[in-house]
């Protein structure tokens, strides 16, 4: 990913589910893989590979919680002070 598009890495939903998705399943396995010529544990692949650790995610849990109710805020802001309808 270019490094000008993070911000938009953290400000789309879908990155966040998917880091507490693999987060909350695979994050504590320590079982050995072997990927990318290397052999390693599913939990460091994790922590290498994508950057999700195990340890932050409680924090993703707040972030996906925060996001409808950031969304569903303007959303009754904006449906209150936007009116289409005038001349």
């Amino acid at each position: 990913m270019p490094s000008w598009w993070v911000w938009l890495y953290y400000l789309t939903p879908t990155s966040w589910s998917l880091n507490a998705i693999f987060t909350s399943q695979y994050g504590d396995i320590d079982k050995e893989i072997h990927a990318f010529g290397e052999t390693t544990t599913v939990s460091v692949f994790l922590e290498n590979y994508f950057g999700y650790h195990h340890t932050s995610l409680g924090s993703v849990g707040i972030v996906l919680i925060i996001f409808p109710v950031v969304l569903a805020l303007l959303f009754a802001y904006f449906i209150g002070k936007l009116n289409f309808q005038r001349s």
